[in-house]
């Protein structure tokens, strides 16, 4: 770096200025080496590391909006077969709940693990297969019920109609083990298409790649024909199984329905006759399953979804919940995606969407009338079975925990991930092992941390920044009253120093969570590796929270954090907490508290801070 100078004061600032022409060169080459070796942005070398202050409140105490009572979150398992490819990557062997291992001890142990404290979390049976497959029961109208097609061109979906059966033994080993395991609360997709007659295409159409250029590809004529279904429900009221929600249908509505474009008014129409079957078998049963519509990816459908709430509304028979789909980084071919992960712009369109969708639901409720629930049913990231190396791996929790803080603002009741197993985007790979991605994680910190009160937040920067991120729920209900912070970084070159605050609530306890790079399937809970054990147990994350400390927090590039604000304590209010008091504690036990680290940082103003956090020193 140069001859060190006999003047020191003039030679330390020559030889800084030779250091950081020097950094500025070895990081971005050590990083064209190996990406991870850039811990700053995962895949881009950022050689320095700028700060920014931001202060972040809840302005008033009256909840925005209120997520579900049963769960915000949601899991989904797909129907998709072992031969289901997209791009080359045939990610789904074993993985349709139609053979998966349902004896798996880590399949269930990370379901239980989303439901934490005895609460339940949501598990969706559908999928884009999910208008073709016939149900074998005891009185099903219905002779055919045959295996899933090899792959075909001759439907948009890619399998032929009418390929693939659900059995009344498998949907009894369904339901048993959805009964066994902790917090299992099941939702199933009903077949929608059932009945109908579909145009005749030339028999030389490719209806799985160039259905756009042939309409007769997914033109369809007829009302729907619930005697299938209605064998399915009759033998789930029979049996008592407690099955939350039925769904009609998958993506097969207006301008964006995939293997169909059913009209409002022809879909309302069906949806009553369905509504009219439940209540027929099911009539005051407190167990009458909630009925849920239409499941169908968004992409600016305001009108249809218009007509399809005021139809039901005036037919009598308005739906518990409508729900839409989203793919955000576009499709799992896109070697964009990785970036769209964190890109603000990207990110913000759930803003406007969830705003458009919820107007054109709630603006067409008649008066008096209650609202349903708006739901995410549906997001994997990236369509067609997600993308390695981005779905699966850490970036993918920043649009992921994004979203979920975005729609719960916008009144959202839940967000059901595509998948919990299965695809390029599970929450846990396709492998006996079923490790868990990094999304489980985020997911099971989310499901544990956040209430279901939405929290208007304010930003000290009016939320210019939008690489800087902040949600907060609060938990009323529960005896703890706390209220929890989500911050997210998106940024690969600033920090954030966050200056929090909850009214009279104390910060108890951090979470943050990194990771070695971006494309990396391992994160760090406050530094802590988070996997399962060789028993299959999958780690307490509340339990390794660690001491909340000052309100002013920093926020790492590409990093998240949950931060938990609760009362003081009753021994905290009635301490003796100024200086010089014995109820405070000494330097060698806040050591041991993990108030600090060393005897350096030993002051009495941190005696004092712990002491009203935390009550007297015993």
């Amino acid at each position: 770096l140069g001859t060190r100078s006999e003047n020191p004061s003039a030679n330390a600032p020559n030889n800084m200025a030779r250091v950081c022409l020097a950094l500025a060169w070895i990081i971005p080459a050590l990083a064209a080496v190996d990406p991870k070796l850039s811990a700053l942005s995962g895949k881009e070398a950022t050689p320095f590391i700028s700060s920014s202050s931001v202060a972040v409140s809840i302005p008033n105490s009256t909840p925005i909006a209120t997520t579900s009572a049963i769960s915000y979150g949601c899991l989904a398992l797909d129907w998709w077969p072992d031969s289901k490819c997209d791009y080359d990557w045939c990610p789904w062997a074993g993985a349709s709940f139609l053979n998966l291992d349902l004896n798996n001890d880590i399949l269930r142990n990370a379901i239980s693990a989303l439901a934490p404290n005895d609460s339940k979390v949501f598990l969706r049976l559908s999928g884009s297969l999910c208008d073709f497959v016939r149900y074998d029961f005891p009185d099903s109208h219905d002779d055919e019920c045959r295996d899933f097609s090899d792959p075909t061109n001759s439907t948009r979906i890619g399998y032929e109609l009418g390929s693939g059966c659900l059995s009344s033994d498998r949907w009894d080993e369904l339901n048993e083990f959805c009964s066994d395991v902790q917090g299992c609360t099941l939702i199933f997709g009903i077949n929608a298409l059932y009945g109908r007659t579909n145009a005749t295409c030339p028999e030389d159409t490719n209806c799985h790649w160039e259905a756009d250029d042939n309409p007769c590809c997914t033109e369809w004529s007829g009302d729907w024909n619930p005697s299938n279904a209605e064998a399915l429900l009759r033998y789930t009221y029979e049996q008592k199984y407690p099955v939350y929600a039925f769904e009609f249908g998958n993506e097969l509505i207006g301008n964006s329905g995939i293997e169909s474009h059913l009209t409002a008014e022809q879909y309302a129409s069906d949806f009553c006759t369905l509504t009219e079957l439940v209540s027929s078998i099911w009539g005051d049963d407190p167990q009458r399953p909630k009925l849920v519509a239409p499941d169908n990816n968004y992409s600016g459908d305001d009108e249809w979804y218009r007509e399809f709430t005021k139809l039901t509304y005036s037919m009598g028979c308005p739906p518990d919940a409508i729900t839409w789909h989203q793919y955000l980084l576009g499709a799992g071919v896109d070697s964009a995606a990785d970036a769209k992960s964190r890109n603000p712009s990207v990110l913000d369109e759930q803003i406007k969407n969830g705003a458009n969708l919820k107007a054109a639901i709630n603006d067409n409720v008649p008066a008096g009338s209650p609202p349903p629930e708006i739901w995410m049913g549906e997001a994997g990231g990236a369509y067609n079975s997600g993308r390695p190396g981005v779905t699966d791996s850490f970036t993918s929790s920043f649009w992921f925990l994004d979203g979920f803080g975005v729609l719960s603002e916008a009144g959202e009741s839940t967000f059901c991930r595509q998948t919990l197993v299965g695809g390029n985007y599970g929450l846990l790979q396709n492998t006996p092992e079923h490790t868990p991605n990094p999304d489980f994680f985020a997911l099971q910190l989310w499901q544990t941390l956040m209430g279901r009160d939405v929290m208007g937040v304010e930003r000290s920067d009016g939320g210019a920044d939008r690489y800087f991120r902040a949600y907060a729920h609060s938990d009323s209900e529960s005896e703890r009253g706390r209220l929890t912070y989500l911050l997210i970084n998106l940024s690969n070159s600033s920090s954030y120093s966050v200056s929090l605050s909850a009214g009279n609530l104390l910060l108890k306890s951090r979470y943050v969570v990194t990771s070695d790079g971006l494309d990396s399937q391992s994160v760090y809970l406050n530094g802590a590796l988070l996997e399962i054990s060789e028993g299959g147990e999958f780690p307490n994350v509340e339990a390794m929270g660690v001491e909340g400390g000052d309100e002013e927090v920093e926020l790492d590039p590409l990093s998240y954090g949950f931060f938990v604000f609760e009362p003081p304590t009753l021994s905290s209010r009635d301490a003796d907490c100024e200086a010089g008091s014995e109820d405070l504690c000494s330097c060698s036990q806040l050591i041991k508290r993990g108030a600090i680290s060393t005897f350096d940082e030993c002051t009495q103003e941190a005696a004092i801070d712990y002491c009203e956090r935390n009550g007297p020193c015993e």
